[in-house]
């Protein structure tokens, strides 16, 4: 599913942007802008299509994440942390996560909201004529379509900076071509989620009494 919904999302934002910046107005229009909306509207399909078919098919697999993507009181921890850990490399500075941590979970969040917020805009501008929207609400329409373009895509390149570029990261997207990652990974970054809270607990507090 995330390959599919990174495969679908990448076109989307390609032809979404020539669409949206006024520097790319000449490819917007005639033929060649003809040719961008059609390939837009095919990458939006599958773009909707995805999540729907994850959730029929993998139905306890699709709750279990949308549970764990529930920002908590302990994720303001990771906030706080996040700067020394990922900039600085202070591995005590972040506490215990789970399955996802925080960043991901805000990342799940904003792409569920976002691909919803998509759905409902894009396919009211796609119809504006059989729904007979008024220019105001259409209007409206492509603003909020803008505004959640702008959002998603840079939420897009923080993912993918530390899905891909940061060192600390990189087994993860290991785990994305395998569909495993190694023990000391999970132990490392995902303690929660490989000793259980208890455990994973004690193991950062003594981290923090020898790093003291």
């Amino acid at each position: 599913m995330h390959w599919l919904h990174t495969a679908t999302f990448v076109p989307l934002a390609i032809t979404g942007f020539v669409l949206y910046s006024p520097w790319l107005q000449s490819l917007a229009q005639g033929h060649s802008g003809q040719l961008i909306r059609l390939w837009h509207r095919i990458f939006a399909i599958g773009f909707g299509v995805v999540p729907i078919a994850y959730v029929i098919f993998q139905p306890r697999r699709a709750i279990m994440s949308f549970k764990e993507f529930m920002i908590g009181a302990d994720d303001i921890e990771w906030i706080k942390g996040a700067v020394p850990y990922y900039l600085l490399g202070k591995h005590e500075a972040m506490p215990p996560q789970g399955r996802f941590n925080t960043g991901e979970k805000m990342n799940g969040l904003i792409m569920i909201v976002s691909w919803i917020v998509f759905a409902v805009t894009g396919l009211m501008m796609w119809f504006h004529n059989v729904l007979n929207l008024s220019l105001g609400l259409f209007q409206w329409m492509v603003l909020l379509h803008d505004l959640t373009f702008i959002v998603s895509v840079c939420m897009f390149f923080i993912h993918f900076f530390l899905a891909v570029v940061h060192p600390l990261m990189w087994q993860g997207l290991v785990s994305m071509r395998y569909g495993y990652t190694s023990a000391s990974y999970a132990g490392g970054h995902r303690s929660k989620w490989y000793y259980g809270e208890k455990r994973a607990k004690e193991i950062y507090e003594q981290t923090l009494k020898e790093g003291h």
